[in-house]
């Protein structure tokens, strides 16, 4: 499994370095695959929320519509501490599992994952204050 983040990472940096778009410096991705990525700009940052699709054959899982939002650095903070607050705990998942959230987070060139268990109090929070940013 951890083979299969790092490729789905890799593929994640590659596809930014082609599109000379700066790479995230926090990713939140729901246990559905809805990701949420923050992009520094300025004095700001710009939240990407890329959902899943449904899928009209299969009738799969629709996480909405595509949307970009600036956010303003106190705002992003407050995320940013909600997360590190999660991470602290250490109760995360060995593996990344339907249900589970991925967090992918930059500090100073290097990118860390970290993976909240499914059901956790953590990702019902950190997703509220998600939402409260669209």
């Amino acid at each position: 499994m951890k083979s299969i983040l790092l490729l789905s990472f890799g593929l994640l940096v590659g596809a930014l370095i082609a599109q000379d778009k700066p790479l995230p410096v926090l990713q939140y991705v729901d246990g559905h695959g809805n990701s949420y990525e923050f992009t520094a700009d300025g004095s700001g940052y710009v939240l990407d929320f890329a959902p899943v699709k449904k899928d009209m054959k299969s009738r799969k899982y629709d996480g909405g519509e595509p949307a970009t939002r600036r956010v303003s650095k106190e705002r992003f903070e407050t995320v940013v501490a909600r997360i590190d607050e999660a991470i602290k705990k250490k109760r995360l998942a060995r593996s990344r599992d339907r249900g589970t959230a991925l967090i992918i987070k930059e500090n100073k060139g290097d990118f860390k994952e970290y993976i909240l268990p499914e059901g956790s109090k953590d990702i019902k929070e950190i997703e509220a204050l998600l939402y409260t940013l669209f």
